[in-house]
């Protein structure tokens, strides 16, 4: 080993402990060193500034496009949020285009390989995309979209393109994929009242009514393993409560009754543990206290305490939660001279923070002003959590999408540990990491 390789790892090895053991709070700078050595897992796929399509690793060196058309001109051309496959070997993303200042008049979703290559346009149509999400065998891709009437559309289609099938119609829209990819769990409203159905797919479409009266809540969940399900609805008592069922729909038992007036809940990855928060809508979405419950009841359930959240992300190794919580901050002074116009008193940041699921112990991450495509995702954080993760598949890092301090919209890379600032890696607009 020369002089200066040895160099170079004696300063990345004492970086990497002593991050390792720095007190809580205490913070390092980002390394080059760090960026060029760690370990890296999985790709970030992100929406670049210019609207096209990116993949990058960690450390933001050589982002790969995926898609190179996109354009703002008297026409454009943009594209959406990036949706990992669950075998990591594909990517989805809406396509919108029409005539500048003018709503998109053609809508559509393509599909293409990780590398760039094999991409298809796999569903169009005049009608508007609204969210789109993997079936867990990557065979189908899973999307609503808007109607001519007052509904929403729920489609699958294959990743290959071809006739994209209807499934259901309703407004609002939520639903969860079964681990098998056979049935999906709904939770639809419509002219009369919220449905819960399990739409199974196997030889046709067929809508096995469950008999729970749903309560105020969002996106129902299905357990990893597929056993269970997870929704919100009246209790035997008559109370709004958090639902535990068999997968055939049947009551198991009440996980927890709410006293606010609705609920949003998630399942860690492992099935282990379920979190939820427990709240009310806001200006800035959803906002409530954050709970994490043993579905078997052997363990006792653990609660952030001394602040509320407004959105969460389970680790993919079930330990931690990410979590977002708003926070008004005052508008610097201007400099003498400066105009200050209109200028508010105050402005909203968000702070991003981890708690360890076994024990509430909480450490801050990161606190900074998401980007508007960013804060498309947190008021319906419980539906997104299904379709994309913020969190790398060694469950070190986060990847956030945030605004840098000259109003540039940026994707950065932060340790889950809050040992080190983050590290900016491409100019874009919002970013997902892979499943793997």
């Amino acid at each position: 080993m020369t002089n200066k390789r040895r160099s170079l790892a004696l300063a990345l090895l004492l970086a990497l402990l002593t991050t390792a053991c720095l007190p809580k709070g205490v913070r390092l700078p980002q390394s080059d060193l760090l960026k060029n050595f760690e370990r890296k897992a999985g790709l970030i796929a992100y929406l670049g500034a210019d609207y096209n399509i990116y993949t990058v690793d960690q450390s933001g060196d050589k982002p790969a496009p995926i898609t190179t058309d996109a354009h703002l001109d008297s026409d454009y051309l943009v594209y959406g949020f990036p949706v990992w496959s669950p075998d990591n070997n594909s990517l989805a993303f809406g396509g919108f285009s029409g005539q500048s200042g003018n709503n998109p008049d053609k809508a559509g979703l393509f599909v293409a390989g990780k590398d760039g290559k094999n991409l298809v346009e796999a569903y169009s149509s005049e009608n508007y995309l609204v969210y789109y999400y993997w079936s867990p065998d990557s065979g189908r891709v899973s999307f609503i979209a808007d109607t001519p009437g007052s509904s929403l559309a729920l489609k699958v289609v294959s990743p290959a393109g071809g006739e994209a099938e209807t499934l259901d119609v309703g407004s609002p829209y939520y639903w969860a994929w079964a681990p098998d990819s056979h049935s999906l769990l709904i939770h639809a409203g419509g002219s009369a009242e919220d449905r819960l159905s399990l739409l199974h797919l196997a030889g046709g479409v067929t809508e096995q009514g469950l008999s729970v009266k749903p309560t105020s809540f969002r996106a129902p969940a299905y357990s990893p393993d597929g056993t269970q399900l997870l929704v919100a609805g009246e209790t035997p008592e008559g109370h709004a409560g958090l639902l535990l069922m068999d997968a055939n729909g049947n009551l198991l038992k009440t996980l927890a009754e709410y006293q606010e007036t609705s609920i949003a809940f998630v399942w860690s990855p492992d099935g282990k543990r379920v979190a939820y928060l427990d709240g009310q809508n806001t200006e800035l979405g959803f906002e409530g206290r954050l709970v994490v419950v043993d579905p078997s009841g052997k363990r006792t359930p653990v609660e952030l305490k001394d602040e509320t959240a407004t959105a969460f992300f389970w680790s993919p190794d079930s330990a931690s939660l990410a979590y977002f919580t708003p926070k008004q901050v005052d508008v610097p002074t201007p400099a003498p001279g400066t105009p200050e116009g209109n200028r508010p008193a105050t402005f909203t940041v968000w702070s991003v923070k981890v708690m360890d699921a076994s024990n509430g112990q909480t450490r801050p991450v990161a606190t900074y002003l998401p980007t508007d495509q960013f804060m498309e995702v947190l008021p319906f954080f419980d539906q997104y959590h299904q379709s994309v993760t913020i969190w790398s598949p060694d469950s070190k890092n986060l990847v956030l999408s945030a605004y840098t301090g000259s109003g540039d919209p940026g994707i950065w890379v932060a340790a889950a540990s809050g040992n080190l600032n983050p590290r900016f890696i491409a100019t874009g607009l919002v970013g997902f990491w892979s499943w793997k």
